[in-house]
């Protein structure tokens, strides 16, 4: 590869690339001076802006002649081109990596490709089922994705705004208006999410029988009274479900008709799924007798309700 810094004319049009909506979010020179060269690249036919292109626009908007460049004047392959842009990028924010890979897709970049060669650069696991997740975060409103950037969000901690399917616009309006974090803001959408899937309605039915729904449009002065609310709200809903899968499985217990030796525990809230069990054998007459009746059908439908 070889890379020169020369003078570029404004005259004339931009040649607009696939790399144009880097980086997500511009920030606006107050003058005409550029604090760094725009990123270009020699083609046979003609010269076309790869990094900062919003600054060459504004460098012909106020009529300055030319603008400094980095010219990359040889480029072995698409692959290479993309790592040199993920370095004048770096470091590189979640959304500006959603960018790139559309921009990487938009190129012809096969998928496997992309996953094995070009996400370890940006410090994404090398997976080709990651690329739809995160080219996911460019479907979200813009405010959610400016909130991805000023948080930092990590990427998984991003995607947890699928769950929220097409109601995007209301968890907008819950973080604007109510002004939460985002830790609650992904308790809020799990609890909502997990509980329409237990009962087998859409999430939006589900926020409203729960009483968040109309909340994202509530004023509130102190919005820990909203955090107090909210949680007051998920509580009322899940302890009813929680009560009702305790009874059951206690019943199921007693059906089972175990040996008093034979110990069960589970955690009341089901967060950690699974059964403590804890039983004492005097001899290998009752060891054999305690895990028969552990073995019974009786016994494991206490599974149904874990």
């Amino acid at each position: 590869m070889k890379i020169s810094v020369k003078e570029l004319t404004t005259a004339g049009p931009t040649i607009h690339s696939s790399f144009a909506p880097l980086p997500f979010r511009r920030q606006r020179s107050s003058g005409t001076k550029l604090s760094k060269p725009v990123l270009a690249y020699q083609t046979p036919s003609c010269i076309k802006i790869v990094g900062n292109i919003h600054h060459f626009l504004e460098a012909q908007d106020s009529g300055q002649a030319t603008v400094p460049v980095y010219l990359i004047q040889e480029s072995e392959n698409t692959l290479e081109l993309l790592e040199l842009i993920i370095e004048y990028y770096a470091p590189m924010s979640l959304m500006d990596k959603a960018l790139l890979t559309r921009a990487a897709l938009d190129l012809g970049v096969p998928r496997p490709l992309l996953a094995e060669k070009i996400y370890p650069v940006m410090d994404l696991p090398p997976r080709a089922k990651l690329i739809d997740q995160v080219l996911f975060l460019l479907k979200l409103p813009l405010e959610l994705q400016n909130f991805i950037l000023d948080k930092d969000l990590s990427l998984k901690r991003a995607l947890i705004f699928q769950r929220a399917g097409e109601h995007l616009d209301w968890v907008t309006r819950f973080i604007t208006n109510l002004k939460i974090g985002i830790n609650m803001t992904a308790e809020i959408i799990q609890n909502v999410w997990e509980m329409a899937k237990r009962d087998d309605v859409d999430f939006k039915t589900k926020a409203t029988e729960m009483g968040l729904w109309d909340m994202a449009d509530t004023e509130y002065e102190d919005n820990r009274l909203a955090v107090m609310e909210i949680r007051k709200k998920i509580n009322s809903a899940r302890f009813p479900a929680l009560t009702k899968a305790g009874v059951d499985l206690s019943e199921t217990l007693d059906a089972a008709q175990l040996p008093h030796s034979i110990q069960i525990k589970w955690d009341p809230y089901f967060e950690r799924q699974g059964l403590d069990i804890a039983f004492h054998a005097k001899d290998a007459k009752e060891l054999k007798t305690t895990l028969d009746k552990l073995s019974t059908s009786a016994f494991k439908n206490i599974f149904k309700h874990i």
